[in-house]
């Protein structure tokens, strides 16, 4: 059974299942196009501004984030964006949190443009339990240091306009970068990803960027999987 990284409000939550897709994705994004529905979407915004969406984010905190992710935030907060100083930190302390709670050491994937996502992960043979533990460990360990900052990173390079629909900037970015004609629309984004080889899209380095750094959750084909229970 394949999991996948799935947002909640402004958490990392993982799936269950032998293998888990770690990208990370956003969850007041994901709660309003929840909400609104599909048609409604298209020129929506998250928020008027990364300063806003900064502080909407540190509002929302209830504590639950390390004081280097806040600190990032606070920044972005009142200058606009998250360095990347402070996004690499924030990596280096969700990947070191990782290894303290006794789990093999994780080798990020990282895009074109320095965006990083957790890869796939194997845990064949394991006990319920111990996957359980394991989603658990990465759910606390990226609420804690990576979340919210890979989030405004994220945005600040790929959505500086702050669409709401994460597949029309997407579609966006394939038709700029021209991996795919002008006329590509969502619905034939959505029915190649659901296509066995991706149309392409997952053996493209520059593609896989776009999805990525847009929210789509999508591995690269050639991926190396990591087995974090070994």
């Amino acid at each position: 059974m394949r999991g996948k990284a799935v947002a909640v409000i402004c958490c990392l939550a993982l799936l269950v299942g032998c293998e888990g897709c770690g990208v990370l994705k956003e969850g007041p994004q994901r709660e309003r196009q929840s909400q609104q529905g599909q048609s409604s979407q298209q020129d929506e915004r998250i928020a008027s501004s990364l300063k806003d969406y900064a502080r909407s984010l540190l509002d929302s905190d209830g504590g639950k984030i390390s004081d280097q992710q806040k600190s990032a935030l606070e920044k972005a907060a009142s200058g606009g964006k998250v360095s990347q100083a402070d996004y690499e930190r924030a990596w280096a302390d969700y990947k070191q949190c990782i290894v303290d709670k006794g789990y093999a050491e994780p080798t990020f994937d990282k895009y074109d443009n320095g965006i990083y996502a957790l890869p796939s992960y194997n845990t064949d043979g394991a006990s319920k339990e111990a996957v359980s533990k394991l989603n658990d460990d990465l759910y606390s360990c990226s609420t804690l240091h990576v979340t919210d900052v890979n989030t405004v990173y994220r945005l600040q390079l790929g959505n500086p306009e702050l669409l709401l629909d994460d597949r029309e900037v997407a579609v966006d970015c394939l038709r700029k970068e021209g991996i795919k004609p002008k006329n590509y629309t969502v619905d034939k984004l959505e029915k190649d990803l659901e296509s066995g080889e991706s149309a392409g899209l997952r053996d493209n380095r520059k593609a896989l960027t776009c999805l990525v750094t847009a929210g789509v959750n999508v591995a690269a084909s050639d991926e190396t999987v990591w087995y974090p229970l070994k």
